[in-house]
C-alpha cells in the first residue's frame, strides 16, 4: 500500500484494505480500480465504480467491519481516517455522496422487497411458499425476485452468433456479477467459448459466485440491465463486422 498526499491511498491486487470483524471509523471513496467484498472468506460483491464509498456503513454505525475488502486490481482511493465526523465538519459534497449511495441501496432493497410481496409474484408459487416456510433447502427451483427468469436466459443465445475473436469485447463489459450469472446459466458450448478467454486466476476469484447463480437469479433491475448490455454489445460488434465486410467487398 502506498500513500500520496491529499489522502489518496493506492492498493496492489491482492491487497487488504478492510478486516470483517475489526473496528475502525476510516471511510474509502474508489477513484479507479477496482475492489472484492468478501464475508467470511466469499466472495459477495465488487466495488469497481468510480467515486463508490468503501466501509461507511459501519464506520457511520460505529460497529465491527461486516466485511473484508480486498483489491482485485491496482486501486486507488480517498481515505478519510476521520471517519464521517471529518466529511460532515469538512466536505460536506462527499457525505452526500455518501447519502445518495445508501438511498440508493435502501431503494434497491425496498424493491426487491415489493417485488416478492406483488400477487403475480406469489401466483402459481403457494408450494414454494410452504418450502420456506417449512425451512426447505432445495433453493434451486425457488426464484430470487424475477420469478419469470429461466435457468438458461433466452437472451444468452445471441451470445452464440458471437464468434471467438469477438469474445473479449464482451468480457470488457461483463462486471464480476454479471460474468457470474452467465457462467452459471450457459450451456456447454457458450460455456466453454467464454472460459477460453477467462484466467484462471479469474475464475478462481469468481467460482464462489459462479456456484451461487447455479441456484438463484439476479434481481429484475439487474437482470434487465444485463439483458440489455448484452443486445447492446452483439449489436454493435455485428454491425462492426458487416461494416468490415462491406468495406472487404468495395476492394
Amino acid at each position: 500500500m502506498q500513500r500520496k498526499p491529499n489522502g489518496v491511498v493506492i492498493y496492489e491486487p491482492g491487497e487488504q484494505i478492510i478486516k470483517e470483524g475489526e473496528k475502525d471509523k476510516t471511510i474509502y471513496f474508489l477513484i479507479s480500480g477496482k475492489i472484492g467484498v468478501y464475508k467470511s472468506g466469499k466472495l459477495i460483491g465488487v466495488i469497481d465504480k468510480p467515486n463508490s464509498p468503501v466501509g461507511e456503513i459501519s464506520a457511520i454505525l460505529g460497529t465491527e467491519r461486516t466485511a473484508t475488502c480486498i483489491a482485485t486490481e491496482r486501486s486507488q482511493l480517498v481515505e478519510y481516517k476521520g471517519g464521517i465526523d471529518e466529511i460532515l465538519s469538512k466536505y460536506p459534497k462527499t457525505a452526500k455522496m455518501i447519502l445518495v449511495s445508501l438511498a440508493e441501496r435502501v431503494a434497491k432493497s425496498s424493491q426487491a422487497v415489493s417485488l416478492a410481496s406483488e400477487p403475480s409474484a406469489a401466483k402459481g408459487s403457494s408450494n414454494e411458499v410452504l418450502s420456506r416456510a417449512e425451512g426447505s433447502k432445495d433453493e434451486a427451483n425457488l426464484s430470487t425476485n424475477v420469478t419469470t427468469q429461466k435457468s438458461s436466459p433466452e437472451f444468452l443465445n445471441k451470445l452464440d452468433r458471437i464468434t471467438e475473436e469477438d469474445i473479449p469485447k464482451i468480457l470488457k463489459v461483463l462486471s464480476e456479477k454479471e460474468l457470474s450469472f452467465i457462467l452459471s446459466k450457459a450451456d456447454g458450448s457458450l460455456k466453454a467459448k467464454l472460459r477460453k478467454f477467462i484466467s484462471e486466476r479469474k475464475l478462481k476469484m469468481i467460482e464462489d459466485l459462479i456456484t451461487y447463480y447455479s441456484k438463484n437469479h439476479l434481481s429484475s433491475a439487474e437482470y434487465k440491465i444485463l439483458e440489455d448490455k448484452i443486445d447492446d454489445i452483439v449489436s454493435a460488434v455485428l454491425e462492426e463486422k458487416e461494416m468490415q465486410s462491406k468495406g472487404k467487398n468495395k476492394i
